[in-house]
């Protein structure tokens, strides 16, 4: 990789709370010192729980988006709005297709560059092959040229640092493999955080990108990366090595995250007793509905989302007044506060939105809203939330009066949406999510009307609602930004 390649990102302005919750969460959860190990055939360290509901959305977004997917988009434009700078780089050989994102941010409060590197999972026969070299290399060196040296090494002790085969030659193909005289992505990302004390790298992934991530996260800690810098979380990743790469390592700021019900997360201590997890663990519970996903990475997004929205509705409660009904959230102070700033210039909307889903994923509700109006809300800066839903507006015409409280709110616009759900046949947990919206101008007048369908054989409920909103964006803006 050429240093060009980190030289050509711009800065982005990052927006609101949940900007500030995600591309700022404090890099200060870590792992424990996880102590003795426990008894039994499998031994793993001693595991402790961890919890940092934004940094763990944050990385289940940039884990999501590493995928090509539909929810892949949605997670990509979710970072892009919150500032994040996405580059992908793929690196190929004839027994490894290695896959990562490359993320940075360069708005952090304490001065310091955000980098994040998100490696993909299991997406092709390659990536299958990988998983399945399970014969144990050396894990040694502090250069790119040591690293490869003592994985090609014959000779090996138990008593010294053992890794997986297939996932340490995909760390070094993706990281440390030089081309045409370069240097390679792991020495440009170590000069980078030795230039600026402040910065920061969180290295992620899900499944076997998680396993790469332990393991590029530990080569970087060879090269002199303090772990101060560093964070890494994975998400249904399996063990990576042995007991002695676990105690050799075990300083690494890791925290681990399983679905209850996952197979993969605990598949090579069951084949290979000698691997062994080690660092922060959280183990989750799947989501109602979601078990068709308990290794999928749409699953671990999911229940991250609700998690982050647990936390921080509970933030707000602190600070803004919530309506009845808890979301949207703040609209009381939103509406005040954007009444004393209507002549600033801003294009104000005023949005009302009815939802109607099945008994099945009515707790989805809540989520579903916050995370729908948040995606907005980056959308349309001046996004102003209703006092009450559309269905609740009594009347015959209840455009006008939707107009007569946009007026009142200072708005120039109305947007309005409906959400539906319809249980699919023959499907146990598959529904069909559509929105429909209009959206109208100051006069009533129709500028935009629109629906868009999501089935959720790929994605959870809530997903396929963002992925609703994301897909009415464009023709959105193009009718703000022309006025009509």
């Amino acid at each position: 990789m050429t240093r060009k390649g980190f030289q050509n990102f711009s800065r982005f302005a990052s927006g609101a709370l949940l900007a500030c919750a995600l591309c700022f969460a404090p890099v200060g959860a870590r792992a424990a010192d996880t102590g003795e190990f426990s008894d039994g055939a499998a031994s793993v360290y001693q595991e402790t729980t961890l919890s940092h509901p934004p940094l763990e959305y944050l990385c289940s977004l940039v884990s999501l988006a590493s995928y090509s997917d539909r929810i892949g988009l949605v997670a990509r434009e979710s970072l892009a709005d919150n500032g994040w700078v996405l580059q992908p780089y793929r690196e190929d050989t004839k027994k490894v297709a290695a896959k990562y994102y490359f993320m940075k941010n360069e708005n952090s409060p304490d001065g310091g560059a955000r980098y994040l590197v998100s490696v993909t999972g299991t997406s092709d026969l390659k990536d299958v092959k990988t998983d399945l070299a399970m014969n144990k290399v050396p894990f040694a060196g502090k250069t790119p040229e040591e690293f490869q040296r003592q994985m090609e090494r014959q000779e090996m002790r138990s008593s010294e640092p053992l890794v997986h085969g297939g996932f340490a030659r995909y760390t070094q193909t993706a990281f440390f493999s030089h081309k045409d005289g370069e240097t390679t992505f792991g020495e440009d990302l170590k000069e980078l955080l030795e230039k600026d004390p402040n910065a920061k790298l969180c290295v992620t992934g899900h499944s076997l990108g998680g396993a790469v991530a332990v393991l590029f996260a530990a080569r970087l800690m060879d090269m002199g990366v303090p772990t101060e810098q560093l964070d890494v979380v994975t998400f249904g990743a399996p063990a990576v090595g042995n007991r002695a790469f676990a105690d050799a390592y075990s300083d690494m700021p890791l925290m681990r995250i399983a679905m209850k019900g996952d197979p993969i997360h605990a598949a090579l201590q069951s084949i290979d007793t000698s691997y062994v997890q080690f660092g922060g663990v959280q183990h989750w519970h799947r989501p109602r509905g979601s078990e068709r996903f308990q290794h999928d990475m749409t699953g671990y997004a999911d229940a991250a989302l609700r998690r982050y929205y647990d936390f921080v509705t509970e933030k707000r409660r602190e600070i803004e007044r919530f309506q009845d009904d808890g979301v949207p959230y703040g609209g009381d102070a939103m509406r005040a506060r954007m009444a004393q700033e209507r002549n600033d210039g801003k294009t104000r909307v005023m949005l009302f939105s009815d939802y109607a889903l099945n008994d099945a994923i009515a707790d989805d509700l809540p989520y579903m809203r916050l995370a729908a109006f948040d995606i907005l809300q980056r959308e349309i800066s001046g996004l102003i939330p209703a006092r009450g839903a559309f269905s609740s507006i009594v009347g015959e015409n209840k455009i006008k009066e939707c107009v007569r409280q946009s007026k009142e709110a200072g708005c120039q616009y109305v947007l309005i949406q409906r959400y539906e759900s319809t249980r699919l046949r023959d499907k146990r947990e598959g529904y069909k999510i559509a929105l429909e919206e209009a959206l109208y101008d100051i006069k009533g007048n129709p500028l935009v009307i629109q629906g868009f369908t999501t089935n959720t054989d790929t994605m959870t409920p809530i997903l396929a609602a963002l992925y609703n909103e994301v897909a009415g964006r464009e023709k959105r803006k193009e009718a703000l930004a022309n006025g009509h």
